[in-house]
């Protein structure tokens, strides 16, 4: 099963699972690691959907990072996440994808085409992209849809798969 289904985007994630994860009748909290403090990951008492309650709450956990699409949290990789909905999603389980290399043939603003690949891809960034056509990208496959896990100027072959 592939542990990225189900996913309502944006998403709030930790890099680091959490060493315990607790509910009450209105919130969410987290124990970062054995010896922390419990923190708030979510105050339903307060009106509105999840950002709307994250913004309201004066006191809580300070994410990682946010992704708005699977691309970003492909990159970013974070192991513990609660999505747009207020779902706590456990990203530490394994999944093994498909791995391919290929070469930058072109960029034109923030687009990327690939060798043997024949539509671009978007990098998220309001830059100019100006990447030389010596960097590569390693591409992991997701339900038969290819993502960029990360660049590089390594011109060496690579596994045929990577855990996620």
């Amino acid at each position: 099963m592939n542990k990225f289904k189900n996913i309502n985007y944006p998403v709030f994630g930790l890099h680091k699972k959490p060493y315990n994860i607790s509910y009450d009748h209105n919130k969410i909290y987290v124990i970062r690691a054995m010896n922390s403090h419990k923190e708030t990951v979510d105050d339903k008492s307060f009106e509105g959907d999840y950002f709307a309650r994250l913004i309201q709450i004066t006191t809580r956990l300070k994410f990682d990072c946010t992704c708005s699409n699977l691309q970003q949290l492909i990159f970013e990789n974070p192991k513990w996440l609660m999505d747009a909905n207020a779902n706590p999603v456990d990203l530490s389980n394994s999944l093994k994808c498909k791995v391919i290399k290929r070469k930058i043939n072109k960029t034109k603003q923030n687009l990327v085409w690939f060798n043997s690949i024949s539509y671009p891809f978007t990098i998220p960034t309001n830059e100019i992209l100006d990447l030389k056509e010596d960097i590569y990208a390693i591409m992991v496959q997701v339900d038969n849809e290819w993502f960029i896990k990360s660049f590089t100027d390594d011109n060496k072959p690579v596994r045929n798969w990577m855990i996620l």
